[in-house]
């Protein structure tokens, strides 16, 4: 399996990536290495600006997102398993 570092260097170095992987990028670069956004824009200057700036857009408004304070699950019904019938 690949190493995120090694995988995020691939996708750097492409010329031409889907938008999927702007995206996987950009949250690395945001989230994991904390480039801010005008060092994301000189690293990726290769790449289309206006992909760029929709996808530091996307993030950001992930992260802005409030995080739940806990995660409730519904105990009155068991989950249906399809090898129980």
């Amino acid at each position: 399996m690949y190493d995120v570092e090694d995988r995020m260097r691939e996708i750097k170095a492409k010329n031409n990536p889907d938008s999927i992987e702007i995206l996987k990028y950009i949250r690395y670069a945001v989230n994991v290495k904390k480039y801010p956004n005008e060092k994301i824009i000189e690293i990726l200057s290769h790449w289309d600006l206006g992909k760029i700036d929709s996808a530091i857009k996307k993030v950001e408004k992930e992260n802005s997102a409030p995080r739940p304070k806990r995660y409730y699950v519904s105990l009155k019904k068991p989950l249906e398993d399809q090898n129980m019938r």
